[in-house]
């Protein structure tokens, strides 16, 4: 009866992590702003993600239709939910905008829980499990052409962007703070979506699918850092049965060398993977999949 229960906690544990990191995001928005919905609010879409990871778990063969749909869901309810009705701006730039006002706002509070400390736990698995503009990018790709030469993420490029976003925020900032005007900030929150959507959708038509995340997205830039020492990571689990066809390296958007971890018998260990699981759906032996493990590994 304990190896059963161990198992399934084992088996489960993602989903169970999820619903802790929302429940705690979920509270610290509300110790700020003393509003018992923005707690609901948190803990009701992490145990839609949740209850998303548990169908993804129990029918893997549709792990992706399922992915995306929570994705849709939790990612719409993020954005006009809470940022459209309530004018919280969980971009990057709100970020600065709140170091630069001395405040505190739902921004700051879903930056360090989701991209500090939460990468230590589930890597980049916000990008791929919450993000509106990721699902968005996801639920359009079948409409960009098939391209030839697919753009890798410079580390530089993307260490330039995100120095180039602090600066235009800092600039704006001095001038008129969206984070002390609320409608300031919707104005901002709107315009900023459209923006990346608008450039996401140029740069994917020439560079591939998730251009923008992949080459230029600040959240990543950060939680890459730390994502390296996530506990799930995609892990081999039948090494030898790979025939190394290369589904999964075409199938990732982060364009991650899967097979080369694969071939090394080593748990992909790639800041840039935001564990879609795009490659374990692909890979038609079953040699990988997300498991926990060492952070280290």
């Amino acid at each position: 009866m304990r190896i059963k229960f161990g198992h399934a906690i084992q088996k489960f544990l993602l989903p169970i992590l999820l619903v802790i990191v929302f429940s705690l995001l979920g509270l610290g928005v509300y110790a700020y702003k003393l509003k018992l919905q923005y707690f609901f609010l948190f803990f009701g879409m992490g145990i839609m993600v949740a209850l998303g990871e548990c169908i993804i778990i129990l029918f893997p063969k549709r792990k992706q239709l399922f992915r995306r749909i929570i994705q849709g869901l939790v990612g719409g309810g993020l954005f006009f939910g809470i940022s459209i009705n309530f004018r919280v701006n969980f971009q990057f730039s709100e970020v600065i905008f709140d170091i630069m006002a001395l405040i505190i706002t739902g921004a700051l509070i879903q930056f360090i829980i989701a991209r500090l400390i939460m990468p230590f736990i589930v890597g980049n698995a916000f990008c791929s499990r919450v993000c509106w503009d990721g699902a968005i990018f996801e639920l359009t790709q079948n409409l960009l052409p098939k391209l030839k030469i697919i753009k890798n993420r410079s580390r530089y490029i993307a260490s330039a962007y995100l120095l180039f976003i602090i600066i235009l925020t800092i600039f704006v900032s001095r001038y008129e703070n969206p984070a002390l005007n609320e409608d300031s900030r919707f104005y901002w929150i709107i315009g900023e979506n459209i923006f990346l959507l608008s450039i996401g959708f140029i740069i994917s038509s020439i560079w591939g699918r998730r251009a923008y995340c992949r080459m230029f997205c600040p959240f990543i830039t950060i939680s890459g850092l730390f994502s390296r020492f996530s506990i799930f990571k995609i892990t081999p689990v039948n090494s030898d049965n790979c025939v190394e066809c290369k589904k999964c390296d075409r199938a990732c958007p982060m364009l991650v060398n899967v097979s080369g971890f694969v071939k090394n018998k080593k748990r992909i260990n790639d800041r840039n993977c935001i564990l879609c699981e795009q490659c374990v759906s692909a890979c038609n032996n079953e040699c990988i999949k997300l498991a926990p493990g060492l952070p280290w590994q």
